[in-house]
């Protein structure tokens, strides 16, 4: 039987590390200003992590576990193939706002844990198939064309935007804070990219659904 009150205590850690990271940028941030921010010892939380290292690998089995592999929209008859885009484009927001620390500095990361990298190449192989399967229904919906040459190129762009649009905003502003409206706007440059595949019956949903993150992109960018 587990012991809750164990589990308790490395949950905490686990989310504290999580709104640290995010804040103060995971390099600014050791495992001696974690243990202090939960009000606990270092050897309390070496008794749940071994390291920081250890810590950033199971906030990564969180993240993909909970956001990416169990909410990342299947196709199904059930769901409408252009819905799945927009259950697609909700997902990736999530992970971008919980998570938005591994963006941000995801290279050093992987290069400074293996066993991360190994995970992060996992999850990404599943990622490549899932979004290999929406651009297909969409093709087959009649609502995207794409010659099948194409498709490969289309998955890897995507995934390239969703993974590096933080990093390039970062780079690009003076004043790099992150807020709703970033992730909005990543996700604008998203629709951008595939608008050129839209086929004719399918262009007023499309036109809602750019719409509807335009709206949410400008309400953002006044609350900011």
């Amino acid at each position: 039987m587990v012991d809750e009150n164990r589990m308790k205590t490395r949950d905490k850690i686990i989310q504290a590390s999580i709104e640290l990271f995010n804040k103060q940028g995971e390099r600014n941030v050791t495992t001696n200003h974690i243990a202090a921010h939960l009000n606990i010892s270092p050897g309390n939380l070496y008794y749940h992590f071994r390291n920081k290292e250890d810590i950033i690998l199971s906030i990564y089995e969180e993240y993909a576990r909970n956001l990416l592999l169990d909410t990342f929209p299947k196709v199904s008859p059930e769901i409408k193939p252009f819905d799945a885009v927009i259950l697609y484009m909700d997902a990736v927001f999530q992970a971008l706002m919980k998570f938005r620390f591994f963006y941000v500095n995801l290279p050093v990361l992987l290069a400074k844990n293996p066993v991360l990298r190994e995970k992060y190449v996992e999850v990404q192989y599943t990622i490549t198939e899932r979004l290999t399967e929406m651009l297909n229904a969409l093709r087959d919906a009649d609502m995207m064309i794409f010659d099948e040459e194409e498709l490969p190129d289309i998955v890897s762009i995507l995934r390239l935007i969703n993974t590096f649009w933080l990093s390039f905003y970062q780079t690009q502003n003076e004043n790099a804070e992150i807020n709703d409206s970033v992730f909005y706007g990543g996700v604008l440059k998203i629709l951008v990219m595939i608008r050129p595949y839209i086929t004719d019956s399918a262009m007023d949903d499309f036109l809602a659904a750019r719409k509807m993150y335009r709206e949410r992109y400008n309400e953002a960018l006044s609350l900011a």
